[in-house]
């Protein structure tokens, strides 16, 4: 089995999901009382980074960061960095150079049986025009190297923005992990340094199919980018599924096992979301999106290493991918 494929069992419950909003300001998180208790002292006070009062109520947003013009990675305050962290989920405001509009555009053309797009052959398991066959997901997926090859110009460039937004994700992990900045490169298979590799997929649902959009599951990579315009999308927490609503010029991030794998032994690690689409019927509004994969190149090494940056652990990426396999599925 490809070991790149994203395992869609893994049933293993996360966080305690109390819903938190903000009733003033921008910013609403899902909160678990134990993280509630690290990042939220005062949830009724007039103080805290996430507005001037925080309330229960229904689930709004998770948090939400943006990218600056020199390509960094920032919250509004370090304790929702933290919770995005622990989460292994947040919010990206989309940065003003990426074309979202002609990309979608380009997704939703793939939707007519006549289009060439559809005719891109198969490269292996995961890459050309594929319909899976356990859930209803048919997508046109191809990695970094084939985009020239295959996208029109407009997307090939279209992924190359959204690596430069890899880059900027992984590179505050790192910087928040403590891990000597020299290292980035070497434990992240190069993909810190503008290496390694990356799949852009233009996804869309076949409600013909009676099974889930997208099956439980958590992805193998670094970093997920999602552009979705209809809803769909569910985080596990304690066991059970919540939405994730679509914000409007927004993407959605998901840290990966990968990532996990390599902050391991540093000073702040990352978390692998548990997420799954719903299944999509023919009421609702046509679910398509956009998926770019942050992945270690399959035939490099990551490595593990504390903030003093001795070597801490190693793995190759196949192997790796291979025991997130096995302990996922038996």
């Amino acid at each position: 089995m490809d070991t790149y494929r994203s395992i869609a069992r893994r049933q293993t419950p996360t966080h305690t999901g109390i819903e938190v909003t903000g009733s003033a300001g921008s910013w609403g998180f899902i909160v678990s009382p134990l993280l509630a208790s690290i990042y939220c002292p005062r949830l009724l006070s007039t103080n805290g980074c996430w507005g001037n009062t925080l309330q229960m109520g229904s689930v709004e947003r998770l948090p939400i960061a943006q990218i600056t013009d020199s390509n960094q990675l920032t919250f509004e305050c370090a304790k929702t960095q933290g919770l995005a962290w622990d989460l292994g989920v947040f919010y990206l405001k989309a940065p003003d150079s990426l074309n979202l509009a002609g990309a979608r555009q380009f997704g939703r053309e793939i939707l007519d049986p006549q289009s060439p797009f559809r005719d891109i052959s198969q490269y292996g398991e995961l890459e050309g025009f594929i319909s899976l066959e356990n859930n209803q997901q048919t997508k046109l997926a191809l990695r970094r190297h084939r985009w020239d090859e295959h996208y029109p110009a407009e997307i090939a460039n279209f992924g190359r923005e959204l690596d430069l937004v890899g880059m900027a994700i992984i590179q505050e992990v790192f910087r928040q992990s403590g891990i000597p900045e020299p290292l980035w490169g070497e434990a992240s298979g190069g993909y810190a340094t503008g290496e390694g590799t990356a799949f852009l997929n233009f996804v869309h649902y076949d409600t013909q199919q009676p099974d889930f959009g997208l099956r439980p599951h958590t992805d193998y990579g670094f970093v997920t980018i999602l552009d979705a315009t209809a809803p769909g999308l569910q985080i596990k927490l304690d066991g059970e599924f919540v939405d994730v609503p679509v914000i409007t010029d927004h993407l959605v991030i998901n840290f990966g096992e990968a990532l996990n794998f390599i902050t391991q032994h540093s000073e702040q690690s990352v978390s692998a979301i548990v997420h799954r689409v719903t299944s999509q019927i023919a009421s609702d509004p046509m679910r398509h999106g956009i998926v770019y994969f942050a992945n270690p190149d399959l035939e490099g090494e990551l490595k593990q290493f504390n903030t003093e940056g001795a070597e801490m652990g190693s793995s190759s990426v196949t192997d790796l991918f291979a025991r997130l396999e096995k302990d996922l599925t038996t």
